[in-house]
C-alpha cells in the first residue's frame, strides 16, 4: 500500500464498454472552433511575450525583474518568492504591484509595465491583439 497514489489509480474497465462512449463526450476532445481559438493564442502568445520580455529586461529593475520571472514565468505564489529572496511576503507584493503613499499608487513592476506599454504602445503587442481579436471572432 507504500506505493499508492491516489491521484494516478486506475479502475479496471471492459474495452468494449468504452467502445460505446461517443468522441464528443471525451475528455480531452476538441471542436473545430476551440481548436482555431488554441490556435489564435499560441501565435498571439509567441508574438508577444518576446516584446514583452525585452520591456522586463528593458524597464524594470534587478529585483523587479527577479520577482517578475518567478511570479509569472514560474508561477511561483508571493510566499514561494519571498522564501527563495528572503524577503518577506509583503515586499514581493509590493515590487509586483506597488503601495499606496498619500492616496497615491506608486511603484511595481506591474503598473511600471502598463504606463511603458501605454506611452510607447509597441505596434507588435497592437498588431497581434488585433490578430488575436479577428481570429476569434472568425472562430465564433
Amino acid at each position: 500500500m507504500a506505493n499508492y497514489n491516489a491521484d494516478f489509480w486506475e479502475i479496471p474497465i471492459d474495452s468494449r464498454l468504452l467502445e460505446h462512449v461517443p468522441a464528443e463526450r471525451a475528455l480531452w476532445f476538441e471542436t473545430e472552433e476551440d481548436r482555431e481559438r488554441r490556435y489564435a493564442f499560441e501565435e498571439f502568445f509567441e508574438q508577444v511575450i518576446p516584446v514583452v520580455g525585452g520591456m522586463i529586461d528593458g524597464e524594470l529593475t534587478q529585483r523587479q525583474r527577479e520577482i517578475v520571472r518567478l511570479y509569472y514565468y514560474h508561477g511561483k505564489t508571493q510566499q514561494d518568492i519571498a522564501v527563495i529572496l528572503n524577503l518577506s511576503q509583503s515586499t514581493v507584493s509590493r515590487h509586483l504591484f506597488g503601495t499606496v503613499r498619500d492616496g497615491k499608487k506608486v511603484g511595481g513592476a506591474i503598473p511600471k509595465l502598463q504606463k511603458v506599454i501605454e506611452k510607447r504602445g509597441p505596434r507588435q503587442v497592437g498588431d497581434a491583439l488585433g490578430a488575436l481579436q479577428e481570429r476569434l471572432a472568425q472562430a465564433v
